[in-house]
């Protein structure tokens, strides 16, 4: 934060160097201001105006999700990719939440993600260690899921997703279920997920 703050200075020093030598005041930068900006270009006020969260390969891990997180409510995308998570905390206060990274940790079941229904459009959940895919029919706006190298064995799991109308894309390579033949199983999944 303060590396970014120390960038914001900067920009407002060097926009006041050039206004100076003589710039026009509508060719200012959004971002000449010596404020921290939003990615859309609005002025960060702090956490609670934070729309994207990117807590990615923390040291030391962060190993749960806990009730801080529901004072993020304006966070579109909460990243905790490659971490030590266990379970999915509840996320219930996070309403405009579209962007779910949770790659890379050590979640077993998805979980408390009910709350999320009407904004949820991607779930990252690849490189865990889920068996089964229930948590998700509420989802309805769910339009990417990776499951990618879990532990899901039984190709019938996937028929869980039909509830997901919205589902696009969906990456489930590398579970134990793709290994006697990936060619059937991607097949069999395509079957049960007619969306």
């Amino acid at each position: 934060m303060e590396r970014e703050k120390a960038k914001a200075e900067m920009k407002a020093k060097e926009w006041a160097e050039k206004k100076a030598a003589g710039a026009l005041d509508e060719d200012m930068p959004e971002d000449a201001d010596g404020q921290l900006h939003n990615p859309d270009g609005s002025v960060f006020t702090g956490p609670k105006d934070a729309k994207k969260v990117s807590l990615i390969n923390m040291v030391p891990p962060i190993s749960k999700m806990d009730a801080k997180l529901n004072d993020l409510p304006k966070c579109e995308h909460l990243a905790l990719s490659t971490n030590s998570i266990g379970a999915i905390g509840n996320l219930s206060a996070l309403r405009e939440l579209k962007i779910l990274s949770l790659s890379r940790n050590n979640i077993k079941a998805i979980s408390k993600l009910d709350g999320l229904g009407d904004t949820l459009q991607q779930l990252w959940m690849s490189y865990n260690s889920v068996e089964k895919l229930d948590g998700l029919s509420n989802l309805r706006k769910l339009r990417v899921f990776y499951v990618a190298q879990n532990n899901i064995s039984d190709v019938k799991e996937f028929g869980k997703l039909a509830a997901n109308k919205a589902l696009e894309e969906l990456t489930a390579v590398g579970n134990p279920c793709y290994e006697a033949d990936p060619a059937a199983t991607r097949a069999a999944i395509i079957r049960l997920v007619p969306t």
